[in-house]
């Protein structure tokens, strides 16, 4: 700490120098045949102007200590360069904006973001640095960030969490969306993958992430399965799970800290990934907060295309299970994703989880749609193809769908589950939803899985199935 604050001390000092070096000279006596020597201050100036600019900065001068320090860290020995106006990268400080489809920049510090204005290579990697675990500890000892995160996990466990989390396993497949959402990827030691069990989904999860397939840890961390010795090899500073998980205790006594988890509502979601978001520093937390308004913006607009329904003209859906028969109860996820797309969930009624029913029930129900899920061997043609589902109208109108997915499942409690309601939506109501599938799927992969989406992939996942 004290070496850091030393040499940000020294660093103002050339910088001070140089601008008072930008001050005409006197002329120069002819007369006079000595040479005054050289000053200590001349010798500074002359090094600091001998030093080579990656790139200028435009900060608010409160500011400024902070971005001597990260740019020391990460290039010692060099000096930043920075102006009153036309920077290649400007720090400032900011109220956050989270409405609409937010535009998250990079967040270094609460309220405080960088913003490049250009390609320049060496910008990028300072702002990288600067959100790193690296970065984070340089602000840390300068006093900037708090070394220390208290918080409330979502089982009513309190928690001190040292900063900077640098290695996580994520032992709950939601949660890992979660972390990927607000760009801590990079923080995962090993994880639980919601949807990536596939071929279809393994790939495009490497796509997102390389590392994936070095990551992936489903044979020795999930909900129900928590492997110590595996755990104590990779050294997490930190673990994520369920709330339903049973093995928190025992990784408690290891001394690794675990947080956990409940998103079964998509109030608990919210909740969530603003809990975790703070886990991981300021541009992480803001991450969080982007998503959240964006989630509610996503149920804002649903909801007023569809608010002239009545209850008899808003369509009536059936979201089956892992087996045609299996379906939803109506305090499940999948319920609240029906609801907010306009529709009705003819199952709602019952509690529990997945609920194993006859034919008779659904044929009593007699659902307008069907929505099969894109996992545990679940399809279309299971129910389509059966000459005894036949006798449903909605079979035989061919409107049994799949839920799409990318890696995670539409469908469930995690981040991507707001294109699920986008997705249904259309489904449901064609010709009357504002949002258009294709389009928020760019925005979402490209904001919080930093992914760049491919017009093919788009095409595969936003048509009907």
């Amino acid at each position: 700490m004290k070496n850091i604050n030393f040499r940000i001390t020294v660093i103002f000092l050339l910088i001070s120098l140089v601008l008072v070096g930008c001050t005409p000279p006197a002329a120069p006596e002819l007369e006079s045949e000595t040479h005054e020597p050289a000053s200590a201050s001349d010798l500074l100036e002359e090094e600091f102007l001998s030093q080579p600019t990656r790139f200028t900065i435009q900060a608010d001068d409160d500011l400024q200590p902070s971005l001597i320090g990260l740019y020391d860290a990460l290039y010692p020995g060099e000096i930043p360069g920075f102006v009153a106006s036309g920077g290649d990268l400007i720090a400032t400080r900011l109220e956050p904006a989270f409405d609409g489809r937010p535009y998250v920049p990079s967040w270094f510090l609460p309220g405080s973001a960088l913003i490049p204005q250009d390609e320049n290579p060496d910008v990028r990697d300072f702002i990288d640095f600067a959100l790193s675990p690296d970065g984070q500890q340089i602000l840390i000892e300068l006093g900037e960030l708090p070394s220390v995160v208290t918080l409330k996990d979502q089982a009513g466990n309190a928690l001190k969490i040292q900063q900077p989390v640098r290695r996580v396993i994520s032992a709950y497949g939601p949660s890992t969306a979660i972390v990927y959402s607000i760009n801590a990827g990079d923080r995962l030691v090993a994880a639980s993958y919601l949807g990536a069990r596939d071929p279809q989904g393994a790939a495009a999860m490497e796509r997102i992430d390389p590392r994936f397939t070095t990551l992936v840890g489903d044979d020795y961390f999930s909900q129900s399965e928590f492997n110590l010795e595996q755990a104590a090899t990779l050294e997490p500073d930190l673990v994520i799970g369920g709330a339903r998980s049973g093995w928190a205790d025992s990784v408690s006594q290891l001394g690794i800290q675990v947080f956990l988890m409940e998103a079964e509502t998509p109030d608990q979601l919210k909740e969530a990934m603003l809990l975790v978001g703070q886990l991981f520093g300021p541009h992480a937390h803001a991450q969080a907060q982007a998503w959240v308004a964006y989630f509610d913006w996503v149920i804002e607009n649903t909801t007023i295309d569809t608010a002239h329904l009545t209850q008899p003209e808003r369509v009536r859906v059936l979201f089956t299970g892992t087996e045609p028969l299996r379906v939803a109860s109506g305090a499940m996820y999948q319920t609240d994703i029906i609801q907010a797309a306009g529709g009705i969930s003819v199952s709602a009624e019952l509690s529990g989880y997945w609920n194993d029913i006859n034919l008779e029930q659904v044929a009593i129900w007699d659902p307008d749609v069907i929505i099969v899920p894109p996992y545990g061997g679940a399809s279309v043609s299971a129910i389509t193809d059966s000459l005894e589902w036949q006798i449903l109208p909605a079979v035989q109108a061919e409107k049994v769908y799949r839920m799409p997915k990318l890696v995670v499942p539409w469908d469930t409690p995690a981040p991507d589950s707001v294109l699920g309601i986008i997705w249904m939506a259309g489904r449901l109501n064609p010709g009357l939803t504002s949002l258009d599938c294709g389009e928020e799927a760019a925005y979402f992969y490209n904001t919080f899985y930093n992914y760049t989406i491919s017009g093919d992939e788009i095409a595969a996942i936003c048509t009907i199935e």
